[in-house]
């Protein structure tokens, strides 16, 4: 996972930071904050030019340098001051953190934008600056021009919210991990790989069940979309309970398909390789459990994840083929790219079997019939 882990805060002063760089804010109408005017103070005037000559016009996304003898000073445009909410911090920081990466950076620091350090900002704030660092890089060839961004430091944040932002964060990155990598790599079985690491980490059960285990469980839907691959599917729960035994948990449904060749309905083989992202929906789950594992929240969750391929293999089912889903319903199936309702199905049936949710909610890859229809 090439990004940042954590966020620290630290109240000591902007040049006493231990790191070459420092970010600040300014808005459209040009203010600044008490730090940003020290610093300007220190530059003799410099910002202040720059925003009187219309060079920074503070607008959001704009990144401009300035050097003390010490520190590279980056201001960071904010947008209009009316605007500003936790999604101006978060956009600020991301921009902070690609800045740093662009410029090799491997650590920097900076200002809560704006001034708002309260809890929810500053949670906003850190998640920016560690989704802003993400870079997808398992399967390069080691490049020595490649720089991770290691650590990023807040001057007067909230700690608490800090901390938050970057597990949620974490989460997320997590998530576009498992979502990045190619099928021949995150398959059903390195899905089933990471759900029980993740039950090791935050004290979550995890149950896998295997072909012939669903099928005998008359899991039609799952069974008939996976008969046409060798690659062995799975049916993934994860249990996190951290309320009572009496309070109905959520439970969370992700489509894990983690290769969609279409079938025997096969796709047209232009974009085909884009479809390791049919599993996105399952690395949203992962990436919700991976947070939780850090936050422990005081609810009951559940997550089912369905995983197989769907290719065309000599067993795979064909249209017109009639499938039993978990809950006895037939299925007559007429285009076997249409695979994701028929191992969501099963998903969503075992939820409701088994559990007694106080809501259930899935996630799945938008169907290109759904994409037209919108």
């Amino acid at each position: 996972m090439a990004n940042l882990t954590s966020v620290k805060n630290t109240n000591v002063s902007w040049d006493k930071i231990e790191t070459h760089v420092f970010a600040v804010g300014v808005f459209e109408d040009k203010s600044l904050s008490d730090t940003g005017k020290a610093i300007d103070n220190v530059l003799n005037g410099q910002i202040s030019n720059a925003l009187d000559s219309g060079a920074i016009k503070g607008k959001s996304g704009e990144t401009t340098s300035f050097y003390t003898k010490k520190k590279q000073i980056i201001v960071v445009g904010l947008g209009k001051k009316d605007d500003y909410k936790e999604e101006t911090l978060r956009l600020a920081a991301g921009t902070v953190s690609k800045y740093g990466i662009s410029h090799k950076l491997s650590s920097l620091a900076m200002e809560v934008f704006g001034g708002n350090a309260s809890s929810d900002y500053c949670q906003a704030l850190a998640e920016g600056a560690v989704l802003g660092s993400y870079q997808f890089l398992e399967y390069k060839t080691t490049d020595k021009d490649i720089v991770e961004l290691e650590s990023a430091t807040v001057l007067n944040g909230n700690e608490n919210g800090l901390n938050k932002g970057a597990i949620i964060a974490k989460g997320v990155c997590y998530a576009r991990d498992i979502n990045n990598r190619p099928g021949n790599y995150s398959t059903p079985s390195a899905l089933a790989k990471s759900a029980e690491e993740l039950g090791k980490e935050g004290n979550i059960n995890v149950t896998i069940f295997d072909r012939d285990q669903f099928t005998e469980m008359g899991m039609g839907g799952l069974a008939g979309v996976a008969l046409g691959t060798d690659e062995p599917p799975k049916f993934i729960i994860m249990e996190y309970f951290g309320a009572s035994e009496d309070e109905k948990p959520v439970i969370l449904v992700g489509k894990g398909l983690t290769f969609d060749s279409g079938g025997i309905s096969l796709k047209p083989a232009e974009r085909m390789d884009e479809m390791k992202y049919d599993m996105c929906g399952s690395g949203v789950v992962f990436g919700v459990m991976k947070a939780i594992a850090s936050l422990k929240p005081k609810m009951n969750i559940v997550s089912i994840i369905p995983s197989t391929e769907n290719m065309g293999g000599a067993k795979a089912m064909k249209p017109g083929d009639v499938l039993t889903a978990y809950n006895g319903k037939t299925i007559e199936v007429l285009n076997t790219d249409a695979e994701g309702r028929l191992i969501l199905a099963d998903g969503l049936a075992y939820a409701s079997k088994h559990y007694d949710p106080e809501y259930i909610l899935d996630f799945a890859t938008l169907t290109g019939a759904v994409l037209v229809a919108l």
